[in-house]
């Protein structure tokens, strides 16, 4: 016998059980039966798993939850409710997203912020895997909230850095600085953070640039050397003083002189490449007005 039908056996003994046995709810052993029937599908959602039948191994776990909750078994369903959006998160993501969302209810409700935050993570990750940035971020803030909660900085400060990356991706520069500027001064007198200060103030000094503010740009890189001596010295600052005087020459060959020798010895990712072609575009349309 294969294990999808014998999945289907124990999918249809859980129905049978709680739709009938109305005279055990009545006389008592109505919590059993939601227990009892729970266990069936757990069993066939595990079968349907070994067969990599992951929508339907998903829904026979959400059903488990649904069981438990009748059962007043509320860690049970969570933890059910999670299974399932594992299983849903290899098709259906919304499925995935909406059951992670029931067992977040649950753990939210009990205090347990930690396992919360966790889960609302996974959340926001399934929505940036899809491309949907917006909700990422949304979700990425209930999640930062979350672990701040718990006092877990460095996981609250993880998402607050994803919010700032995508908000740049969207323009919404303003979003963007406030967070890297955030994030590197709760972390300057960290040993352990403190490395990654210069790399904040770098992509907070792009946004300045990318949103076409050179004024402000200039008066945030002296007050980040304020901040950090040690970032005065810096590839990263250097670079934003090569840009920053650049833009204001609208020369365009020594902002590209500048951003190759930066890349030369520390190369550029994805983010960066994109935030600096939109600041070379802002000294291309200059030139371009001149002429």
């Amino acid at each position: 016998m294969s294990d999808e039908i014998k999945a289907k056996e124990y999918l249809d003994k859980a129905e049978k059980r709680i739709k009938g046995g109305t005279l055990m709810g009545i006389f008592g052993g109505g919590s059993s039966k939601f227990d009892d029937s729970a266990s069936d599908f757990t069993k066939a959602a595990n079968l349907y798993k070994m067969s990599k039948k992951w929508d339907q191994a998903g829904a026979a776990f959400q059903r488990a939850a649904e069981c438990y909750l009748k059962a007043n078994s509320k860690h049970d369903a969570a933890t059910s409710y999670v299974s399932a959006s594992a299983c849903y998160k290899k098709g259906d993501v919304s499925k995935a997203v909406l059951t992670l969302k029931a067992a977040i209810e649950y753990y939210t409700d009990e205090g347990r912020f930690s396992i919360a935050a966790k889960h609302q993570k996974e959340i926001a990750e399934l929505y940036e895997a899809e491309g949907d940035l917006d909700q990422a971020i949304a979700s990425y803030q209930v999640a930062a909230d979350f672990f701040e909660g718990e006092n877990s900085t460095v996981s609250s400060h993880q998402c607050l850095l994803k919010i700032a990356l995508f908000s740049a991706q969207l323009e919404r520069y303003d979003k963007a600085i406030e967070i890297y500027e955030q994030v590197a001064s709760a972390s300057l007198d960290n040993n352990l953070t403190q490395w990654g200060c210069k790399e904040y103030f770098l992509r907070a000094g792009l946004c300045y640039l990318a949103s076409d503010d050179v004024v402000s740009a200039e008066r945030s890189l002296m007050r980040y050397k304020d901040m950090q001596a040690s970032f005065s010295s810096s590839r990263e600052a250097r670079l934003l003083d090569d840009i920053i005087h650049a833009i204001k020459d609208n020369n365009v060959e020594n902002f590209t002189d500048a951003v190759a020798d930066f890349n030369n010895i520390s190369p550029l990712d994805s983010w960066k490449t994109s935030i600096l072609l939109r600041i070379k575009n802002t000294i291309s349309k200059d030139n371009e007005s001149v002429m």
